[in-house]
């Protein structure tokens, strides 16, 4: 792991997603790439003339430019303080437009990091999780200093979301003591009995070196994101594994899948790949 980038889009949040950049790249010896997308998005808002005003255009450059400006003075204060090297990359315009330079920027690093989504914006860093191509590690709101990835929960369900999760996240988890696979509601299947669901990848996961346990449980008509929450609690998890989206984003939002619920309440870093 030589490239992070991390995605900072409040002043509030960007210490500590910095910080974690920090402390991972310092680790591995990795460069941090700072990413902001200034974007610019003018409301339908037209003049008399049928043209849109262009002081309402004007306002909205001004307030994103003030935006940035916090965010690149909180980031700047960061670097100076750290141990490794970093660069400040700004993005501005449309939605679009900026997204995509960010995507450009995200598929060369080896990790994404970024700050849970705002509240009422949980499809937030969505464009990035689906067309970035690389795993994203979210930073939880409440997290006021980093710690080290000690204790790692991986939320296994066999999907191909969670397996790509798994081996993407493989770097940071050599200094994990212990590793819980945690299946929640397996199932027997026609090549294997629901106990062994996790032996394989338990298996699979020792010959890197790993502490790995497995743990099975029922949810008992439990959300499944409140099994996976309580379960990081008791477990008393540093960095929650698991596989984004194993529905459609649109079912999500409608029936708050498991994704979205726990984007709006993570307690811990969680590491998603898609």
């Amino acid at each position: 792991m030589k490239t992070i980038a991390i995605i900072l889009t409040q002043a509030e949040t960007t210490r500590p997603v910095f910080e974690a950049a920090e402390t991972i790249a310092g680790e591995h010896g990795a460069h941090i790439v700072a990413l902001h997308g200034e974007i610019i998005d003018p409301p339908p808002v037209l003049s008399p003339l049928d043209l849109p005003d262009s002081s309402v255009i004007a306002s909205l450059y001004d307030a994103a430019a003030e935006k940035a400006a916090r965010i690149k003075a909180v980031f700047d204060d960061c670097a100076a303080r750290a141990t490794v090297s970093s660069e400040w990359r700004p993005f501005k315009g449309s939605s679009g437009a900026a997204t995509a330079g960010l995507i450009d920027s995200v598929r060369a690093a080896d990790l994404v990091i970024a700050s849970q989504p705002q509240q009422g914006n949980v499809s937030e860093h969505d464009s990035i999780l689906f067309e970035g191509g690389r795993p994203i590690l979210f930073i939880p709101w409440i997290d006021k200093q980093f710690k080290q990835f000690k204790r790692v929960l991986i939320a296994w369900d066999g999907s191909r979301g969670v397996a790509r999760s798994t081996f993407d996240s493989l770097s940071l988890l050599h200094k994990a003591t212990e590793i819980e696979i945690f299946t929640v509601d397996a199932r027997d299947s026609q090549d294997q009995p629901a106990d062994l669901a996790s032996a394989e990848i338990a298996a699979s996961l020792s010959r890197h070196g790993l502490n790995v346990t497995t743990r099975s449980q029922a949810s008992e008509k439990l959300p499944i994101s409140a099994v996976l929450e309580n379960r990081c609690s008791d477990f008393g998890a540093d960095l929650m594994i698991m596989g984004a989206y194993g529905t459609s984003r649109i079912m999500e939002r409608i029936f708050g899948g498991v994704t979205h619920v726990l984007l709006e309440s993570m307690t811990v870093p969680v590491l998603m790949s898609r």
